[in-house]
């Protein structure tokens, strides 16, 4: 199963990628900034993972109707902390 995560803090992408893997996720991606084809990329993974603290309105917006479009399960979390992001993702992963 394949996640990425949009949004966070940089120093902790770490352990953000630790907890997934320790969840089963095998393709774990962590970005904290809007990088270029954003979308088009996003649509190869199964799910998404959103820190909405950290993140630009637009980047959301974009993400959340491209997953809609492809049936894309999207959790979503305020806080960018380790365990914040540990229940996102195991929620998630059912």
């Amino acid at each position: 199963m394949s996640v990425v995560i949009l949004g966070g803090i940089d120093r902790l992408k770490p352990y953000y990628l630790k907890q997934g893997r320790n969840l089963g996720f095998t393709e774990i991606k962590v970005f904290s900034k809007k990088f270029p084809d954003m979308v088009k990329r996003l649509s190869k993974f199964e799910r998404i993972v959103i820190c909405t603290g950290n993140v630009a309105h637009t980047m959301v917006e974009g993400t959340v109707r491209m997953a809609q479009i492809h049936g894309i399960q999207i959790g979503r979390t305020h806080s960018s902390s380790v365990s914040a992001m540990k229940k996102c993702l195991e929620k998630i992963s059912n």
